[in-house]
């Protein structure tokens, strides 16, 4: 019996394991990756919040030229105080067209993989 219960264990933590090791792609390439879930990383180059108190984390190029936006809606409680402008961030989340650039909507603070300062 004890056997059965370690070998299910055992399962689900490789199925756990499985299921959050997802593809890991440059912002410069999520437009190829629309309807993906993947983690995205990328140089940050601008944050903006917006008067409804929605931010906006940009990639690579100043907005309107940006190749990636990490979203942060006003009604979440996501931390982003230590992302800034010039460091290496590395998002997670379902890839989804907006005005015809990707971009991943940031709900909850475990889809923000890792901030790297430079």
């Amino acid at each position: 019996m004890k056997k059965i219960i370690f070998i299910c264990f055992a399962l689900l933590l490789f199925v756990s394991a499985v299921s959050y090791s997802q593809e890991q792609i440059s912002s410069k390439d999520a437009k190829d990756y629309i309807g993906k879930t993947v983690q995205v990383k990328g140089v940050v180059s601008g944050v903006f919040t917006s008067q409804k108190g929605n931010t906006f984390i940009n990639f690579d190029e100043k907005s309107p030229n940006q190749t990636f936006t990490a979203a942060i809606f006003s009604d979440s409680n996501v931390d982003y105080s230590k992302i800034i402008e010039g460091c290496i961030l590395t998002v997670y989340g379902e890839v989804k067209e907006y005005k015809g650039k990707p971009e991943i909507v940031i709900a909850t603070s475990d889809q923000i993989i890792s901030i790297e300062q430079k």
